[in-house]
């Protein structure tokens, strides 16, 4: 073969490298400049507040725990909490063993009656104890670094940094089942599927979620792959507060007072649904208390207690909520290929393919639990991800699957 016939492949395969090196140094400078936008979001003030959090947090463990998959959690005396910290909680008269004042009448349905044959079959994952002290708490162990990721994070969720959420441009996208305007509710409960998306790099990340809102305040439950918040892809499991202009992930803020010694509230879920073979699932359930306004948070099939939002904290929630979602939502920063939402794949209306969700409920305003049936879809972008709602499957109650992007194959 003569050289001339060569260099065509020669220079086209140039080519294609000098395109994909390009790409990647467009994408590494795109993250150095949000990197750099974010962190200087971070005042001086706010770099003492992180240390003196710090401080306090290591200064008040009481037992350390390592767990298998090598995450550390501290016993933390129970008053020594970060949610004390919170300026409306000085006052407060909160202790270890509390219970809530009135607990909402849950449907009397159990999820392993096979009755009504349906082709849901999964298995509830449940959190092994880490055996903190009585009147401790387990809080994880945290870094600056880590601490740092937070408040970079909540500020971009919170202040809208991580949006637009438009067909046309990628961004913060969502693909829920939700309430209809006009509603009063108390609360809500979920079983969902979990999910691994190891693929997902930062500032990309992938959530699915229960959403109870009133205005402003907002408090969320459910799982989340962000290597930005996490500095790794793995599945955890999350809480988010907004109350009061104070936003929050998990539990190194103020505002959620924990009381189980027990279930670490920002665990690594190992247990994870595999298209077309097992499928994991996980609970939760959060209703407020009809004496006094305290928003609680329950785990897994046994409704353990794991803490409340005190309703002082709210502006709008500490009356009721107006609003509750269920789904997903994926965050692409521009010119990137779209983040995976659910499973990563189309709803096809199997839940041994699809990321879905069971047990869908509200808590109505008799404090009553309640299928969830005056819903509705919201997909801010239909070319990428959607929404499928089955209705009703017998004991299962309210189903639905969700997901995408729409560019994998089947």
């Amino acid at each position: 073969m003569s050289l001339s016939s060569r260099n065509p492949k020669s220079h086209s395969s140039m080519a294609i490298r000098a395109i994909i090196l390009i790409s990647i140094l467009c994408y590494i400078s795109y993250y150095a400049n949000a990197e750099e936008t974010l962190s200087s979001s971070i005042s001086k003030e706010e770099h003492l507040e992180i240390d003196e959090q710090l401080k306090q947090l290591n200064k008040s463990t009481v037992k350390t725990i390592q767990r298998d998959d090598g995450s550390i959690y501290d016993c933390v005396d129970f008053y020594k909490q970060p949610a004390f910290d919170h300026p409306l909680l000085k006052d407060h008269n909160y202790h270890h063993t509390m219970k809530p004042s009135s607990r909402p009448t849950k449907l009397n349905k159990n999820i392993n009656e096979n009755e009504n044959k349906t082709n849901i079959e999964y298995e509830m994952v449940e959190i092994k104890g880490l055996g903190c002290p009585t009147g401790t708490v387990p809080v994880k162990r945290t870094t600056k670094e880590d601490l740092i990721r937070s408040k970079l994070f909540t500020k971009a969720f919170s202040s809208g940094v991580i949006t637009p959420q438009t067909v046309e441009k990628q961004g913060l996208h969502h693909a829920v089942l939700q309430t209809k305007p006009g509603g009063k509710y108390n609360g809500g409960g979920v079983i969902m599927s979990l999910h691994g998306l190891a693929t997902t790099i930062k500032p990309h990340y992938s959530v699915s979620h229960m959403t109870i809102k009133n205005g402003p305040d907002t408090i969320q439950v459910g799982w989340m792959v962000n290597p930005g918040l996490y500095g790794d892809s793995h599945t955890h499991a999350f809480i988010f507060s907004q109350a009061g202009g104070r936003s929050c992930f998990y539990t190194h803020c103020s505002g959620f007072v924990i009381v189980n010694t027990e279930i670490p509230l920002d665990q690594v879920y190992k247990l994870l649904s595999k298209r077309g073979e097992a499928v994991y699932v996980t609970q939760f359930f959060i209703y407020r208390d009809a004496i006094n306004g305290n928003w609680w948070l329950e785990y897994g099939k046994d409704g353990t207690q794991i803490g409340f939002w005190p309703g002082r904290i709210f502006s709008s929630l500490n009356t009721g909520s107006n609003h509750v979602e269920w789904g997903g939502e994926a965050y692409t920063p521009p010119g990137q290929k779209p983040t995976r939402m659910g499973n990563g794949f189309r709803p096809r209306g199997d839940s041994r393919k699809d990321a879905f969700m069971d047990q869908i409920t509200i808590i109505d305003e008799s404090h009553k639990q309640v299928i969830a049936a005056n819903t509705q879809k919201f997909i801010d972008n239909v070319h990428l991800y959607n929404v499928m709602d089955w209705g009703l499957k017998g004991s299962y109650g309210h189903v639905f699957s969700y997901g995408g992007p729409f560019i994998s194959s089947f």
